[in-house]
């Protein structure tokens, strides 16, 4: 009789603890899931960006992608202020030099990239990448700003600047990766 009651004792005691159980691990499931989303609320740049378009287009001239039709690229921001780019032409140039004089060229010029800490000035709407390391020599130990736009899973990077006495005008197209949410 004392084991009859002790299983039904325990199937009792596991029945009125099951309930409860569910609901605290989903709330705690809930509020992780709230959390990872509210840190892409707070900073809508956290997450990782796959480059669609790198486009160029000098003043009077035809757009150049130097980077080819269907560049590869990845903008990784984390919730902490850390960042990482990596820009790839497709197909990449094997046969490029590996060195170049000027201090602003990536080293191979077929492959950029650089990584550091960021901060995010959203009324202005523009992010600095504070580079740690990379590829561009000129780049190390500065501050990159970068003028941005967010609509939904599409980031722009947009922005006019000299050339000589030619005006190019930039623009860097990404889709958010959501396949891994």
């Amino acid at each position: 009789m004392g084991a009859s009651f002790t299983k039904r004792s325990a199937s009792q005691l596991t029945r009125r603890l099951a309930l409860p159980l569910c609901v605290l691990g989903l709330s705690i499931i809930g509020f992780l899931t709230c959390a990872v989303g509210a840190d892409r609320d707070r900073n809508p740049l956290v997450g990782t960006w796959h480059l669609v378009s790198y486009i160029d287009t000098p003043e009077g001239s035809a757009p150049i992608q130097a980077y080819g039709t269907e560049p590869i690229g990845l903008f990784i921001f984390t919730s902490d202020g850390h960042v990482s780019i990596s820009i790839m032409r497709n197909p990449p140039d094997i046969t490029a030099p590996t060195t170049d004089p000027d201090p602003e060229a990536c080293i191979p010029g077929w492959y950029c990239a650089y990584f550091g800490t960021y901060t995010v000035n959203y009324e202005r709407g523009i992010w600095v990448t504070h580079v740690l390391g990379g590829n561009i020599p000129a780049y190390l130990g500065t501050d990159q700003p970068r003028p941005f736009t967010i609509n939904g899973n599409t980031l722009t990077i947009s922005e006019t600047h000299l050339e000589g006495n030619r005006r190019v005008r930039s623009e860097r197209v990404l889709r958010r990766d959501t396949k891994a949410r």
